[in-house]
């Protein structure tokens, strides 16, 4: 999800118009917008017909209900968390360009560069490092809204400035995805031990170094993704993004028999993907629906 956000920077700065600035930005605010509020009344419908045989037939309105108080719960979650977990992506994504473009246009992207580290820095210490001697409680998700979003799109509109030469920066792509990867997953075991903060650790300071280097890799064109499946099923990413959960949701019969077995924890994302992408293949022949998937 960072390399979705720095790769989203690199376009919109590739793409970025400076004779009409907001020009852009307000294609694609209207996207994200629109992308949000759809989505989010999708998941207030009560789809979950996986869960009639476990707990009845009012199960499904039940889930659908708490969707929706989990969305209403606070202004913070309607604007910027959503009625589903993976939908906060949108409205970050929507800070993110938003607080970017003056700095594009001003053409002061190191400044932009630092305001996203101050950022990310924030949500650190508010989020996995609440529970340590340096963090402290906001009262608020800081993952959500800009907090972990500008930083990675910031990194993604200074590469569109082409600073460097290509193969070093596939190289070093390579370096921060290896590097960034051990350190996150090294931090979030050290923090688990030693201090007790949240369930999981979806980002940590190693994320940085993982999530800019995993979306070099894409820019750069590494050749273990120029794989022709993945070029021809690129185009579905948004899609598979939106509905993965709808897909695990439906799954929850079978998650609830093998949840605490290893190879169900390998099964299930690969299983998960491969359901999703068909579904969004199918969803697709819809003319209607391709404004929402893609």
């Amino acid at each position: 999800v960072p390399s979705f956000f720095v790769v989203s920077g690199y376009l919109f700065a590739a793409h970025f118009d400076y004779m009409q600035p907001l020009k852009r930005l307000s294609r694609t605010s209207k996207r994200l917008a629109t992308l949000y509020l759809f989505w989010c009344l999708f998941y207030l419908l009560p789809y979950n017909v996986a869960l009639i045989p476990v707990d009845g037939w009012g199960a499904p309105v039940k889930f659908a209900h708490w969707h929706f108080y989990m969305w209403t719960l606070s202004w913070e979650n309607f604007l910027f968390g959503g009625a589903k977990t993976q939908l906060w992506f949108l409205p970050a994504l929507l800070c993110a360009a938003v607080i970017s473009t003056p700095f594009i246009y001003l053409r002061k992207i190191g400044y932009l560069l630092v305001l996203g580290l101050i950022l990310f820095g924030a949500a650190l210490l508010s989020s996995p490092y609440r529970e340590t001697p340096v963090g402290f409680d906001p009262g608020f998700f800081t993952r959500n809204g800009p907090f972990l979003s500008t930083v990675f799109f910031a990194s993604g509109v200074f590469m569109a400035q082409e600073n460097g030469e290509p193969r070093n920066r596939l190289l070093l792509g390579y370096v921060l995805t290896g590097v960034g990867l051990a350190w996150h997953l090294a931090e979030a075991l050290w923090l688990k031990q030693h201090y007790d903060g949240p369930t999981i650790y979806d980002f940590n300071s190693g994320t940085l170094a993982f999530g800019i280097g995993a979306a070099m890799l894409g820019i750069y064109g590494a050749k273990p993704l120029q794989s022709r499946w993945l070029v021809e099923n690129a185009k579905y990413s948004l899609g598979i993004y939106l509905l993965h959960m709808l897909v695990m949701d439906l799954l929850y019969p079978l998650n609830r028999i093998w949840a605490s077995t290893v190879l169900w924890s390998l099964v299930l994302p690969v299983l998960t993907i491969f359901l999703t992408l068909q579904l969004v293949k199918v969803l697709l022949r819809y003319a209607p629906l391709r404004r929402v998937l893609s």
